[in-house]
Protein backbone atom coordinates (compact mmCIF):
# COMPACT_ATOMS: atom_id res chain seq x y z
CA UNK A 1 0.00 0.00 0.00
CA UNK A 2 1.39 3.41 -0.97
CA UNK A 3 2.18 5.76 1.90
CA UNK A 4 0.34 9.06 2.11
CA UNK A 5 2.34 12.22 1.70
CA UNK A 6 2.33 14.71 4.59
CA UNK A 7 -0.12 16.95 2.74
CA UNK A 8 -2.50 14.05 2.01
CA UNK A 9 -2.32 12.85 5.62
CA UNK A 10 -3.17 16.33 6.93
CA UNK A 11 -6.15 16.56 4.57
CA UNK A 12 -7.41 13.11 5.60
CA UNK A 13 -7.22 13.93 9.31
CA UNK A 14 -8.93 17.32 9.03
CA UNK A 15 -12.75 17.11 9.53
CA UNK A 16 -14.80 18.49 6.73
CA UNK A 17 -16.58 21.73 7.47
CA UNK A 18 -20.31 21.79 7.09
CA UNK A 19 -21.85 24.42 4.95
CA UNK A 20 -23.35 27.47 6.61
CA UNK A 21 -26.93 27.16 7.75
CA UNK A 22 -29.54 29.19 5.98
CA UNK A 23 -31.51 31.95 7.66
CA UNK A 24 -33.60 30.87 10.65
CA UNK A 25 -37.23 30.05 9.96
CA UNK A 26 -39.79 32.49 11.32
CA UNK A 27 -41.88 29.62 12.71
CA UNK A 28 -40.67 29.93 16.35
CA UNK A 29 -41.52 33.64 16.40
CA UNK A 30 -44.90 32.99 14.77
CA UNK A 31 -45.70 30.32 17.34
CA UNK A 32 -44.60 32.55 20.23
CA UNK A 33 -46.80 35.39 18.96
CA UNK A 34 -49.70 32.95 18.63
CA UNK A 35 -49.16 31.69 22.20
CA UNK A 36 -49.06 35.23 23.59
CA UNK A 37 -52.30 36.15 21.82
CA UNK A 38 -53.99 32.87 22.84
CA UNK A 39 -53.08 33.30 26.52
CA UNK A 40 -54.24 36.92 26.56
CA UNK A 41 -57.60 35.93 25.11
CA UNK A 42 -58.38 32.61 26.76
CA UNK A 43 -56.10 32.46 29.84
CA UNK A 44 -55.19 28.79 29.33
CA UNK A 45 -52.78 26.89 27.04
CA UNK A 46 -53.62 25.90 23.46
CA UNK A 47 -53.29 22.33 22.26
CA UNK A 48 -50.60 21.43 19.72
CA UNK A 49 -53.40 21.04 17.17
CA UNK A 50 -54.53 24.61 17.95
CA UNK A 51 -50.97 25.78 17.24
CA UNK A 52 -50.83 23.84 13.95
CA UNK A 53 -54.08 25.41 12.77
CA UNK A 54 -53.41 28.89 14.15
CA UNK A 55 -49.91 29.12 12.65
CA UNK A 56 -50.78 27.23 9.43
CA UNK A 57 -48.12 24.56 10.03
CA UNK A 58 -47.92 21.35 8.04
CA UNK A 59 -48.00 18.91 10.99
CA UNK A 60 -47.86 18.47 14.75
CA UNK A 61 -44.23 17.33 14.42
CA UNK A 62 -43.32 20.72 12.93
CA UNK A 63 -45.08 22.42 15.84
CA UNK A 64 -43.27 20.20 18.36
CA UNK A 65 -39.87 20.88 16.74
CA UNK A 66 -40.35 24.64 17.02
CA UNK A 67 -41.79 24.41 20.53
CA UNK A 68 -38.54 22.70 21.53
CA UNK A 69 -36.66 25.71 20.16
CA UNK A 70 -38.80 28.11 22.21
CA UNK A 71 -38.35 25.90 25.27
CA UNK A 72 -34.56 25.76 24.79
CA UNK A 73 -34.42 29.55 24.42
CA UNK A 74 -36.37 30.03 27.64
CA UNK A 75 -39.61 31.46 26.18
CA UNK A 76 -41.89 28.63 27.33
CA UNK A 77 -42.15 25.72 29.76
CA UNK A 78 -44.15 22.54 29.22
CA UNK A 79 -44.77 19.01 30.45
CA UNK A 80 -44.61 16.77 27.38
CA UNK A 81 -46.38 13.95 29.19
CA UNK A 82 -49.61 15.95 29.52
CA UNK A 83 -51.85 17.87 27.16
CA UNK A 84 -52.21 21.66 27.30
CA UNK A 85 -49.31 22.29 29.70
CA UNK A 86 -47.47 25.03 27.78
CA UNK A 87 -46.82 28.13 29.87
CA UNK A 88 -45.06 31.38 29.00
CA UNK A 89 -42.04 32.40 31.07
CA UNK A 90 -43.04 36.05 30.57
CA UNK A 91 -46.75 36.61 31.34
CA UNK A 92 -48.81 38.64 28.91
CA UNK A 93 -51.48 41.16 29.80
CA UNK A 94 -55.01 39.79 29.48
CA UNK A 95 -57.49 41.46 27.16
CA UNK A 96 -59.48 43.83 29.32
CA UNK A 97 -61.97 46.69 29.14
CA UNK A 98 -59.27 49.39 29.09
CA UNK A 99 -57.88 48.09 25.77
CA UNK A 100 -61.20 47.99 23.92
CA UNK A 101 -62.40 50.54 21.44
CA UNK A 102 -64.48 53.34 23.02
CA UNK A 103 -67.13 52.79 20.36
CA UNK A 104 -67.72 49.16 21.38
CA UNK A 105 -71.33 48.56 22.38
CA UNK A 106 -71.53 47.96 26.16
CA UNK A 107 -73.30 44.91 27.58
CA UNK A 108 -74.33 44.32 31.18
CA UNK A 109 -73.13 41.32 33.19
CA UNK A 110 -74.37 40.46 36.70
CA UNK A 111 -71.88 40.88 39.55
CA UNK A 112 -72.45 38.00 41.99
CA UNK A 113 -69.96 38.87 44.72
CA UNK A 114 -66.39 37.80 45.40
CA UNK A 115 -64.26 34.67 45.09
CA UNK A 116 -61.08 33.66 46.89
CA UNK A 117 -57.78 33.48 45.04
CA UNK A 118 -55.70 32.75 48.09
CA UNK A 119 -57.57 32.23 51.34
CA UNK A 120 -60.71 30.15 50.92
CA UNK A 121 -64.09 31.81 51.34
CA UNK A 122 -67.71 30.84 51.77
CA UNK A 123 -70.09 31.57 48.90
CA UNK A 124 -73.82 31.08 48.32
CA UNK A 125 -74.80 27.74 46.79
CA UNK A 126 -74.72 27.81 43.03
CA UNK A 127 -74.90 30.67 40.55
CA UNK A 128 -78.06 32.76 40.81
CA UNK A 129 -78.05 35.80 38.53
CA UNK A 130 -81.46 36.86 39.86
CA UNK A 131 -79.75 37.85 43.10
CA UNK A 132 -76.90 39.84 41.54
CA UNK A 133 -75.39 42.55 43.73
CA UNK A 134 -75.12 44.84 40.72
CA UNK A 135 -74.27 44.79 37.03
CA UNK A 136 -71.08 45.85 35.27
CA UNK A 137 -70.55 47.04 31.71
CA UNK A 138 -68.43 44.93 29.36
CA UNK A 139 -68.22 44.57 25.58
CA UNK A 140 -68.97 41.73 23.21
CA UNK A 141 -65.24 41.32 22.54
CA UNK A 142 -64.66 40.54 26.21
CA UNK A 143 -67.25 37.78 26.08
CA UNK A 144 -65.90 36.19 22.91
CA UNK A 145 -69.34 36.10 21.33
CA UNK A 146 -70.99 34.47 24.35
CA UNK A 147 -74.53 35.31 25.41
CA UNK A 148 -74.31 37.90 28.24
CA UNK A 149 -77.11 36.00 29.98
CA UNK A 150 -74.77 33.00 30.31
CA UNK A 151 -71.90 34.83 32.02
CA UNK A 152 -71.36 36.51 35.38
CA UNK A 153 -68.69 38.51 37.20
CA UNK A 154 -66.86 38.02 40.49
CA UNK A 155 -64.39 40.20 42.37
CA UNK A 156 -61.15 38.39 43.18
CA UNK A 157 -59.91 38.32 46.79
CA UNK A 158 -56.33 37.25 47.40
CA UNK A 159 -53.22 36.77 45.30
CA UNK A 160 -52.96 33.05 44.52
CA UNK A 161 -53.41 33.78 40.79
CA UNK A 162 -50.94 36.64 40.62
CA UNK A 163 -48.71 34.99 37.98
CA UNK A 164 -51.76 34.79 35.71
CA UNK A 165 -51.97 38.59 36.15
CA UNK A 166 -55.06 38.31 38.37
CA UNK A 167 -54.57 40.42 41.46
CA UNK A 168 -56.60 41.24 44.54
CA UNK A 169 -59.70 43.31 43.64
CA UNK A 170 -59.53 42.46 39.92
CA UNK A 171 -62.75 41.25 38.30
CA UNK A 172 -63.11 37.96 36.45
CA UNK A 173 -65.84 37.29 33.90
CA UNK A 174 -66.97 33.66 33.89
CA UNK A 175 -69.12 31.55 31.63
CA UNK A 176 -71.62 29.43 33.55
CA UNK A 177 -70.49 25.95 32.50
CA UNK A 178 -69.13 22.75 33.98
CA UNK A 179 -67.03 22.07 30.86
CA UNK A 180 -63.45 22.95 31.81
CA UNK A 181 -60.36 21.54 30.08
CA UNK A 182 -56.96 20.91 31.65
CA UNK A 183 -55.20 24.18 32.41
CA UNK A 184 -58.27 26.40 32.27
CA UNK A 185 -59.15 28.73 35.14
CA UNK A 186 -62.45 28.19 36.88
CA UNK A 187 -64.50 28.98 39.95
CA UNK A 188 -64.82 25.70 41.84
CA UNK A 189 -67.04 24.84 44.79
CA UNK A 190 -65.74 22.12 47.12
CA UNK A 191 -68.74 20.43 48.69
CA UNK A 192 -67.22 18.99 51.87
CA UNK A 193 -65.40 22.22 52.74
CA UNK A 194 -68.30 24.43 51.53
CA UNK A 195 -65.92 26.90 49.94
CA UNK A 196 -65.36 28.32 46.47
CA UNK A 197 -61.96 29.12 45.01
CA UNK A 198 -60.46 30.36 41.74
CA UNK A 199 -57.74 28.05 40.36
CA UNK A 200 -56.47 26.27 37.26
CA UNK A 201 -57.87 22.74 36.95
CA UNK A 202 -55.88 19.62 36.10
CA UNK A 203 -57.63 16.26 35.99
CA UNK A 204 -55.34 13.51 37.27
CA UNK A 205 -57.06 10.14 37.38
CA UNK A 206 -59.95 10.32 39.82
CA UNK A 207 -58.54 13.42 41.44
CA UNK A 208 -58.41 17.07 40.45
CA UNK A 209 -55.50 19.38 41.14
CA UNK A 210 -56.53 22.98 41.78
CA UNK A 211 -53.34 24.83 40.90
CA UNK A 212 -52.61 28.38 42.08
CA UNK A 213 -50.51 30.75 39.97
CA UNK A 214 -48.30 31.78 42.87
CA UNK A 215 -45.03 29.94 43.58
CA UNK A 216 -45.41 30.46 47.33
CA UNK A 217 -48.70 28.51 47.45
CA UNK A 218 -49.46 24.80 47.27
CA UNK A 219 -52.13 23.18 45.07
CA UNK A 220 -55.35 21.76 46.44
CA UNK A 221 -56.09 18.10 45.64
CA UNK A 222 -59.65 16.82 45.75
CA UNK A 223 -61.85 14.04 44.39
CA UNK A 224 -63.93 14.87 41.34
CA UNK A 225 -67.03 13.88 43.32
CA UNK A 226 -66.24 16.66 45.84
CA UNK A 227 -65.99 19.35 43.19
CA UNK A 228 -68.55 21.40 41.31
CA UNK A 229 -67.40 23.82 38.62
CA UNK A 230 -69.47 27.00 38.78
CA UNK A 231 -67.89 28.88 35.91
CA UNK A 232 -64.92 29.10 33.54
CA UNK A 233 -62.91 32.33 33.25
CA UNK A 234 -63.34 34.02 29.87
CA UNK A 235 -61.99 37.50 30.59
CA UNK A 236 -60.33 39.65 33.23
CA UNK A 237 -60.81 43.31 34.13
CA UNK A 238 -57.86 44.81 35.97
CA UNK A 239 -58.58 47.09 38.89
CA UNK A 240 -57.77 50.79 38.30
CA UNK A 241 -54.23 51.69 39.33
Amino acid sequence: MAELTNTEAEQASTPRRRGKRGPRSDKPERILAFLQDYFSRYHYPPSVRDIVEGCELSSTSVADYNLKILEREGHIRRDRERARTISLTQPVDPIQAATLEPSATPLEVPMLGSIAAGTRSLVPDGVDVAHAESRISVTADMLGGRDPEQVFALTVRGDSMIDALIADNDTVILEETADVANGQMAAVWLRDENICTLKRLYYEGGQVRLQPENPTMQPIFTDESNMQVQGRVVSIIRRPQ
